[in-house]
This record gives structure tokens, sequence and C-alpha cells, in this order.
């Protein structure tokens, strides 16, 4: 899951919740916020952190839309870039991920807060989990991050590959000191000339590679 710093909300949005009876349905300009969170972002998902754009996103509300009073659902600190999050599958809500599965519902893992991610663990599997059995539920159920139908588990076994390869190709020994592995990090974690972070390379992506 990504780590989401928030920056000052757009001016639009500003202007608009100025006006009396303002409503986030009301408000016209949202590709003003898809921008901004998208910059934020780095054009990556706020939960499976797949790639999305202007044009295949959602507003996620973090604090479900649906409990919130017109004006709590203009607070832009509770907004996340989700991805569109649906698959046609054979199990209904299970094909669901992100947003799209978690609706409603509360969860407590929190991508502004670092606290709740630093609980997430890995699997050399790629599958992810949380020893906070809450948490755990969020992940593994609510939002539906280890979904087989996505290919989510797949392409997290497949980035910890690429990423073991080159940390052996900087130091082959297999003992890799702090400052080799904050170099990787950084390098994830930086945006390109777009203003995207890196991505993991989507399995169907090399498997099209490969053909």
């Amino acid at each position: 899951m990504l780590y989401i710093q928030k920056g000052k909300e757009p001016d639009s949005l500003t202007r608009y919740k100025k006006q009396r009876h303002a409503y986030f349905d009301g408000f016209r300009e949202k590709d003003d916020i898809r921008k901004k969170l998208l910059e934020e972002q780095g054009y990556l998902c706020a939960y499976c952190m797949r790639r999305i754009d202007i044009r295949h996103m959602k507003i996620e509300h973090w604090y479900p839309e649906n409990k919130l009073s017109d004006a709590k659902r203009l607070d832009y600190r509770n907004m996340l870039g989700s991805c569109i999050g649906h698959i046609d599958g054979t199990d209904g809500k299970k094909a669901d991920t992100c947003d799209a599965a978690k609706k409603g519902e509360e969860i407590t893992v929190n991508p502004l807060n670092k606290n709740t991610l630093r609980s997430i663990k890995y699997k050399h599997s790629g599958e992810i989990y949380s020893e906070d059995k809450v948490i755990n539920g969020d992940i593994s159920e609510t939002l539906n991050l280890n979904s087989k139908e996505h290919l989510l588990i797949l392409n997290r076994k497949q980035l910890l590959r690429q990423v073991i390869a080159e940390l052996s190709d900087m130091q082959n020994r297999g003992i890799w000191g702090k400052h080799i592995l904050e170099r990787v990090k950084q390098k994830y974690m930086e945006k390109d000339g777009m203003g995207r972070k890196k991505k993991r390379m989507e399995w169907e992506e090399k498997r099209s590679m490969q053909a």
C-alpha cells in the first residue's frame, strides 16, 4: 500500500466550499481533484498501487462518504485516488478490489498514516498480510488486496524478484548494507518527468513482452 503525503487542495475546491449549500456531487470541477491526487500519489492507486490516470480512476473517500455530512464530503484530506477496481469474475464481490470492494465500509489501515502501514508484511509468494487482525481484515477482505483475478499477488512476486535481481547486481554476495537498500528504495520512490512513481512491471505487460 502507498504512503501518501497530502498537499494543498485545488483552488477551485476551496472557492466552491465557500458557497452556500456546497456538496460533493455539486462540484463540477472534479478533474482538478483527480489531477491533484495523481500528483500526490505518483499516478498509483492508493491501495493496490496499480497505475491510474485521470480517465481510469475514482475519487475515493477513505472515511465512507455515506457516513459524512455534505461539508465533510468536501474535505480534501479524506480523498484518495483509487483504481476502478472491477474485473468480471465468477464470484461477484471477490472480483472487486480497493474502493470497488470497500464500498461503504470503514477501515483502519490508512495510506495517510504510516503507523497503520508499518504492520503490513509481504510473503515471498507476493501475498500481503498483517498480524493486526483488524488491518489484516482490511487488506485481505474489505479491500481484497490479495485478489488472484487481478493478479495482485503475482505482480508483487514479480516485483520482489526484480528488486532482488537489482540488489544482487549491486552487491552479488547477497549481504546488502543499509546504503544499498536505501538507494534501491529511493529509486522506487522517485517520480519521473511526468510525475509518475515507478510502478512494478505488471505481469500481463511482461508476458506480452516475452511473447
